[in-house]
């Protein structure tokens, strides 16, 4: 029986990867991102190379809450592999439509409204979560005390203070959705990895005189990807690269901070509020 993953920011960088492995092992594809010239060129390239497969594709801004719950729509299948992949990485100050500061809104808000939406095509494959996290989640000292902290909506910025914010919601959500998920029965895993030091549309803006040290993203890809496809994983594991920054893919323990339950549960009860959302409750 066909299986079928979706993927956000699908277009480029570690989900076009993450894509094309998938691809390789016969999945059918839903690739979801923000420019609809790449995502367009990126799939048809797909669809020449892996014709034996289904190539879907949706220009969706991940940050605008209500673009993603009329996307969801479309989404009536079961879904073996949901990969919460699209990212910001310290841009400029902005606010999402819903007034959330755009990385919080990009990496974490809005992947945890669309994993709640698709819940039921995740339940009926018996599927899992694969959601982004980083290496600089051990920067955060986000503690969640309050909605407006993640909402983010503040005369100080720090862009990359917010970042790894971000990133660390990634890692909690996803700690707290495998909770969450067994407490109630569920079948559905969710697993979070990340990627070490690699190359890919994050860093455009932010060019580094060591880059040439990094990973390709299709090497930082391979935890991802391992987290999408091996069927030793149990729900709860944090996979990334054997030396932190490279290497080959391996299971993680994180941060002391990402494994705070009672903050990833405040955490869970402000996203909640931010997307009006009661998930898994």
């Amino acid at each position: 029986m066909k299986k079928t993953a979706l993927i956000t920011g699908g277009s480029s960088g570690l989900g076009l990867a993450s894509a094309e492995a998938l691809a390789k092992e016969g999945f059918d594809l839903i690739l979801v991102a923000r420019g609809e010239q790449r995502l367009r060129t990126e799939t048809a390239r797909l669809r020449n190379e892996f014709p034996q497969i289904s190539i879907k594709d949706f220009v969706l801004d991940i940050s605008n809450q209500g673009a993603v719950r009329e996307f969801a729509k479309n989404i009536t299948s079961p879904l073996d592999v949901l990969m919460n992949n699209a990212g910001l990485m310290g841009p400029d100050y902005a606010l999402s439509p819903e007034g959330i500061e755009s990385q919080m809104a990009t990496n974490h808000i809005g992947h945890f409204l669309l994993t709640s939406l698709l819940w039921p095509n995740l339940e009926e494959a018996k599927g899992r979560v694969v959601s982004l996290s980083s290496v600089v989640h051990r920067r955060s000292k986000m503690q969640a005390q309050s909605k407006e902290e993640i909402q983010g909506k503040t005369e100080s910025y720090n862009r990359w203070g917010r970042y790894a914010d971000s990133k660390l919601a990634c890692l909690l959500f996803a700690r707290e959705l495998d909770i969450r998920a067994k407490q109630l029965g569920s079948k559905v895993l969710s697993i979070a990895a990340h990627p070490g030091w690699a190359l890919t549309g994050l860093q455009a803006n932010y060019p580094n005189t060591f880059d040439f040290l990094a990973q390709k993203a299709a090497v930082g890809a391979h935890s991802q990807i391992r987290a999408a496809l091996d069927p030793a994983l149990r729900g709860g594991e944090f996979i990334g690269p054997r030396f932190e920054a490279w290497g080959e893919p391996k299971l993680i323990s994180g941060s002391r901070h990402s494994k705070n339950l009672e903050l990833a549960q405040r955490l869970w009860k402000y996203s909640e509020e931010l997307t009006s959302s009661k998930f898994l409750g």
